[in-house]
C-alpha cells in the first residue's frame, strides 16, 4: 500500500502500533484498500475517503471511524466512545484503544468503510458557468 506525501508521521505507541497492523490484517482484502496518513495520523481510506483513523486526543489513543447517524446516540453512549473533534458534519465517533471490543471491531470498521465507500454527491455548479 503506498504512503503519500504529506505531514510527517506521528510517532505511534506501541498500543497504537499493534492496532494498525489488526486493522490492516482486518482489511487486507477489501476492494480499494488505500493506506495513508491523514494529518500526519495514520489512515485507511477507500476511493480516496477516509474510514479508519488513529488519532490521538487528550492524551489517549484513539480509532476515528465514520458512523451512520441512526448508531451515534447508542454508540456515544457506550464507554470509551466519544464525538470525534473537528467533525462538524457529526459524521463520525472516536473509540479509546484501551475501550474498543475487537470482536465487535470488525463490525463497526466494516460500516465506516461501506460509508466511506458511499457514492458523494458532487457539488453543484451555479447557474451560468
Amino acid at each position: 500500500m503506498k504512503q503519500p506525501a504529506g505531514r510527517a508521521p506521528r510517532v505511534l505507541s506501541t498500543e497504537a502500533r499493534a492496532a494498525l497492523e489488526r486493522l490492516r490484517r482486518l482489511c487486507a482484502d477489501w476492494r480499494g484498500l488505500e493506506d495513508g496518513r491523514s494529518f500526519g495520523h495514520p489512515a485507511l481510506r477507500v476511493d480516496g475517503a477516509p474510514f479508519a483513523v488513529l488519532d490521538r486526543y487528550d492524551g489517549a489513543d484513539c480509532l476515528w471511524l465514520r458512523v451512520p447517524a441512526s448508531e451515534r446516540e447508542a454508540l456515544l453512549a457506550t464507554p470509551g466512545w466519544f464525538a470525534a473533534p473537528y467533525d462538524p458534519r457529526h459524521t463520525a465517533l472516536c473509540v479509546r484503544l484501551d475501550a474498543i471490543d475487537w470482536r465487535r471491531a470488525r463490525a463497526h470498521v466494516r460500516v465506516s468503510y461501506a460509508l466511506a465507500a458511499a457514492p458523494r454527491p458532487r457539488p453543484r455548479r451555479k447557474a451560468g458557468r
